[in-house]
Order: C-alpha cells, then sequence, then structure tokens
C-alpha cells in the first residue's frame, strides 16, 4: 500500500518538472528541426518548404566541413590536455602533501570566473605587443616564438585550447577527486604490502576502479566540447583569419544571426546534435568494461 502511495505521489512531482523541461527543451528542439526543413530567412513569418535542401547544401559547403573538422580537433585535442592533468592533479591531491589546500584553491579558482572573463584575460596574455607569453620569448632570444597566437592560423585553434583546458580543469580534478574518494585505501595499502610500486597500485588498482568514473566524464566531455562556442566567440571573433579557428558552433551564429539564413542554420545544429548523440553512444560502446565491485 505504502508503495503504492508512493508510485501516486511521483506525477505529480515530476509534472511540474516534466512541463518546463518540455518548454524550453523539446519544444525548441522540435522547432529546430521542422525549421531544417524551410528557407526561412529569419525576419518574416514566411518560411516556405526547402525539403533536404539545407542538408544537401551543408554537404557541398566546404566551410562546414572545416568547422566540422576544427571541432573535431577542439574534442580529441583538448580532452588530451585535459585529461592527462587532471588525472594527475587528482591523483596528488589524493595524496598526503603539504599545503593541499592551497593547490586545490589554485586549481578550482578559474571555475568561478566567467567564459567572457576568462577570454578576455587569455586575450590579454596572447596580445602580440605587451602579453606576457611573447614578452618573456623576446626577452630569452626567441624572438621568432613570440606570434600573434590568436591572429595566426596555425596556432589559434591551439590557443583557444590551452585557454579553455586552464579554466576546465579544475572540474575535472574535482570529479576526479570524487572518484578516487569512493575507492577504499585498503586495496592500495594491500597491493603495496604485496610490493607494489606507487605506478603500478595507480596502474593496476586505481585506475580500474575509477574507469566508470572518467567513462562518464569522457562523454560529458564529447558532449560539452563539440558544442563549444562562447570560448572560441570571445577570443577569436568570426573564427579568426581565414576563419582557423571556426567551429560548428559558431558557424551556426554566423549563418543565423549574419548571414539570415536561419532554415541553413537549424539544419547545421540538427545536424551537430545528432553527431553528439551518435558520438556519445560510440565513446560509451567503445569504453565499455566489466565493472569492478569493490
Amino acid at each position: 500500500m505504502i508503495e503504492r502511495a508512493r508510485r501516486r505521489l511521483v506525477l505529480p512531482f515530476l509534472l511540474p518538472t516534466l512541463c518546463i523541461y518540455s518548454l524550453l527543451i523539446f519544444a525548441p528542439l522540435a522547432l529546430t528541426l521542422a525549421y531544417s526543413f524551410t528557407n526561412w530567412q529569419g525576419h518574416t513569418l514566411a518560411r516556405p518548404f526547402f525539403g533536404l535542401g539545407n542538408y544537401r547544401l551543408l554537404l557541398m559547403d566546404p566551410q562546414v566541413r572545416t568547422a566540422f573538422a576544427h571541432t573535431v580537433v577542439f574534442a580529441a585535442a583538448g580532452g588530451f590536455v585535459v585529461f592527462g592533468p587532471a588525472l594527475f592533479f587528482s591523483w596528488a591531491l589524493s595524496c598526503s602533501i603539504r599545503f593541499k589546500s592551497v593547490f586545490r584553491y589554485l586549481l578550482i579558482a578559474p571555475l568561478v570566473l566567467s567564459v567572457v572573463v576568462v577570454g578576455l584575460l587569455w586575450k590579454l596574455l596572447y596580445n602580440p605587443v605587451f602579453g606576457p607569453f611573447d614578452v618573456a620569448l623576446r626577452a630569452i632570444g626567441l624572438d621568432a616564438w613570440a606570434l600573434p597566437w590568436l591572429g595566426d592560423s596555425r596556432t589559434a585553434l591551439a590557443a583557444v585550447i590551452l585557454a579553455t583546458a586552464w579554466h576546465q580543469l579544475g572540474m575535472w580534478v574535482l570529479l576526479l577527486s570524487a572518484g578516487l574518494e569512493r575507492i577504499p585505501n585498503e586495496l592500495g595499502e594491500a597491493a603495496r604490502m604485496d610490493g607494489a610500486s606507487e605506478w603500478q597500485v595507480y596502474r593496476h588498482v586505481t585506475l580500474p576502479l575509477l574507469w566508470g568514473v572518467l567513462r562518464l566524464l569522457f562523454v560529458l566531455w564529447i558532449i560539452l566540447s563539440l558544442q563549444v562556442f562562447a570560448q572560441v566567440w570571445v577570443m577569436v571573433p568570426h573564427g579568426g583569419a581565414a576563419g582557423a579557428a571556426e567551429v560548428m558552433a559558431t558557424l551556426i551564429y554566423k549563418r543565423a544571426f549574419a548571414s539570415h539564413q536561419w532554415g541553413l542554420a537549424c539544419a547545421l545544429a540538427t545536424a551537430l546534435m545528432l553527431v553528439i548523440l551518435v558520438t556519445s553512444l560510440v565513446m560509451e560502446r567503445l569504453t565499455r568494461r566489466d565493472t569492478v565491485e569493490y
């Protein structure tokens, strides 16, 4: 009887959230999909049906291919830049070290800054005239390495990836540290008593037990990185020189608000949503392993 009463209470509690979620998430998704089959220009109520024309244009547009390639590079390279240090720092903070609270603060502090503030801060750091990076390179005689980082097509995307990794690192360290806290200390101590080194303990005990958390974080990073927008737009407006840092989200914005091709922008957004969905499912399947009980 009690369980039946609880089940009756589920719907009234979930209904307000479901209504809000449907209004803010499901309805825009449905409208985006519907508008992707039209030739809507955004400034009129006329939405002539265009069929699959927008999707055919996407396949033939070289800017779309370039933006998609940059998005994939951002996701892959950014993942390496973020997860490597995050694994190290989360492990270091789980050990008994001096000034642990100071190091934790230094890692987490960038999270309180907004994306706009971080973008403007790193634009100053990358400034080719008075930015500290180029000033330091000139001071040690490496003038050839002093580049306009955000203005050079060879380095613009890498510069944005580095700034994003600095901003996001603390979040991934926190999530990995939470996963490490769940692992019993007795398992590592038993391995050390059997003669295992610290690296062997981490490689054969800690990482397998942490794999469930890592799988979830990998998928979360894919979802976030494939739709990156604010970091790129603030640091390299309009994609930079020759579209050197153009990603899918910035291209969608430009097609909608600059070119007034709202139907095409909706088709781009729909295609990006499908790419994120498929990539997340594939990533989840590829990283699936047997669950380790502890």
